[in-house]
């Protein structure tokens, strides 16, 4: 049996299979629920508790704590102690026993742990201070520091000490620590002006912090637990072609409405992709047919080498034509009237001769077209550049659709590859014609707009290793969650370090820098318009709080917008 003492006084014993249920006060009614990481081994007695005093749910519920080990507390329910709430994170904190004491450990929280009014980190409890972990504020409490009348074990359930004769009793004395009585009056809303009660934190209206004026992050952690079951399950499976990797898996960032326009772009990009590949199989110099699908750029005159490379690898151009195009201009070079030594012929001018002279679509080399800016997005150059751009589409872009918006979405995607295509342009006009293809400009302008509107909002990543004999083919894995503001700035990292550098690997970096400054841009302007509602979440907020207002608005419950939100 566990041994504890109800806040009316009243001594109880509970029968251990009550742990982490909820049960009423035989003497008071009031909730009990006893907490402890080993059910196996419980403790005898119980004499440290956190009282709801404020809460979504469980208000008035007294949890009891106990044990040797620690306990975590978030909304999930795989937590020791389960506290619901939008303001409540996922793994909010946990509490570990220090003896008879026990401390609170924030576990990098988006909203933070509280102590009596205080942001903290790691904190020792006493009997009286004030906990608030999102909407919840929960009063710690010591059973052997009530100063109220004990009730004996074997009494029966309604019998209550007799203080209605005689003269009235004094007050007792606040307990030491305890924290005292607010006075004054009460705190106000920047935002509504609402009058709160005292020791608000929160403005539940405006899902404002009442002393920074920012907002309370909304995070959608709907089926994480399945994403990240089939993330462990994909990773132990590609670990064996590709040895290392870092990616992102899912997001928490919150929309409105269902991301039905980037599934269908990314059906569409599977789609042509798919069907593009099948066309070079199955038609004879089905690549040279198609090469003008992607977006070539560089007006710089070709050599005879670049020639032959795209030619003879590449795989862009008709080699049985290009052979007949030189012996046609090299034959009366050596078997003509005035045939030259084979040493006095510039072979590689005759190449580019012929190679010029043949038509547009025999040619080794693209060229520029319009249509290009867009069809090049639909194009991918195997099955990796696919996945990739398709995991980054999803984990990214679906956010900032259900933000913004199915019709937004559609328009702006486009503007983005065009963007991304730009880019590339601009920067290769004085290399030779190559050709790029792949959506990583549209997708790196997404996460230019994520950047923007949900810097804070986490992300969860995977990373894992697997070196063969190095590691006895263990697979190394670990999933992490991160906020999106680095995980944008890591990959853009890469872009600006290839560029500074001026180091060519087959990126086209200029187009991922196109598209984020475009897709940063074009999200600044709609939240700075306010034609999307991010409800604080946005990097002017983030970074500004209440000072943002002036340029986005007061978070205020009927703030409308254009798009989303």
């Amino acid at each position: 049996m566990i041994r504890i003492k109800c806040q009316c006084g009243r001594k109880l014993k509970l029968d251990p299979g009550h742990l982490g249920a909820s049960v009423p006060c035989p003497a008071c009614g009031d909730a009990i629920s006893l907490h402890c990481a080993d059910a196996t081994s419980p403790p005898e007695r119980m004499t440290f508790a956190l009282v709801v005093d404020q809460g979504p749910e469980r208000v008035g519920e007294q949890m009891f704590l106990g044990g040797s080990k620690p306990m975590t507390v978030g909304k999930s329910a795989d937590h020791h102690i389960r506290l619901p709430g939008a303001a409540v994170s996922r793994r909010h904190c946990r509490l570990v026993p220090l003896g008879d004491a026990w401390v609170v450990q924030d576990l990098g929280s988006s909203n933070g742990t509280f102590v009596n009014q205080q942001r903290a980190t790691e904190c020792n409890l006493a009997d009286g201070d004030v906990l608030r972990i999102g909407e919840y504020r929960l009063v710690c409490r010591e059973a052997d520091a009530i100063r109220m009348a004990e009730v004996p074990d074997d009494s029966p359930p309604n019998l209550a000490p007799a203080l209605s004769e005689g003269p009235s009793l004094p007050m007792p004395p606040p307990p030491p620590g305890a924290a005292p009585k607010p006075t004054g009056p009460p705190p106000q809303c920047p935002s509504c002006q609402e009058q709160l009660p005292h020791g608000a934190v929160i403005c539940v209206r405006c899902g404002i912090n009442i002393k920074t004026g920012r907002s309370i992050l909304t995070a959608d952690e709907s089926g994480l637990d399945q994403a990240q079951a089939a993330t462990e399950s994909i990773v132990s499976a590609i670990s064996w072609l590709i040895c290392f990797g870092i990616y992102p898996v899912r997001s928490e960032a919150f929309g409105k409405c269902k991301p039905h326009a980037i599934r269908a772009l990314a059906a569409v990009t599977i789609a042509v992709t798919v069907a593009v590949w099948g066309y070079h199989l199955a038609v004879p110099n089905g690549v040279a047919a198609s090469k003008n699908l992607m977006l070539w750029g560089g007006e710089a005159e070709p050599s005879a080498e670049h020639l032959q490379a795209m030619c003879l690898y590449g795989g862009v151009g008709e080699p049985d034509k290009l052979q007949a195009a030189i012996s046609s201009k090299l034959g009366p070079k050596i078997r003509g009237p005035e045939k030259a030594a084979t040493d006095e012929v510039d072979f590689d001018k005759v190449f580019v001769e012929a190679h010029n002279a043949l038509p547009e679509e025999a040619q080794c080399v693209g060229h520029f077209h319009a249509y290009q800016l867009l069809t090049h997005a639909l194009l991918h150059g195997g099955l990796l550049h696919l996945l990739g751009n398709l995991l980054f589409l999803m984990v990214l872009g679906t956010r900032v659709n259900s933000l913004i918006g199915n019709p937004a979405t559609l328009v702006i995607y486009p503007l983005l590859a065009i963007a991304g295509a730009v880019g590339q342009l601009v920067t290769s006009v004085d290399q030779m014609p190559y050709p790029m293809l792949g959506a990583s400009g549209a997708i790196m302008g997404l996460a230019g707009m994520y950047f923007v509107l949900f810097p804070m909002n986490k992300m969860h990543m995977v990373y894992w290793w697997r070196f063969g004999l190095i590691g006895w083919f263990e697979l190394h894995m670990r999933q992490f969650a991160v906020r999106g503001l680095w995980v944008v700035a890591f990959y853009i990292a890469f872009d600006v370090f290839y560029t500074a550098l001026g180091v060519e690997d087959g990126t086209a970096h200029w187009a991922h820098l196109g598209g984020f400054i475009a897709g940063a841009g074009i999200a600044i302007v709609l939240v700075l318009a306010r034609l999307v509602n991010a409800r604080g979440g946005d990097i002017f907020s983030a970074l500004l709080g209440r000072h943002a207002w002036a340029l986005v608005g007061k978070p205020s419950v009927d703030r409308k917008a254009l798009f989303g939100g």
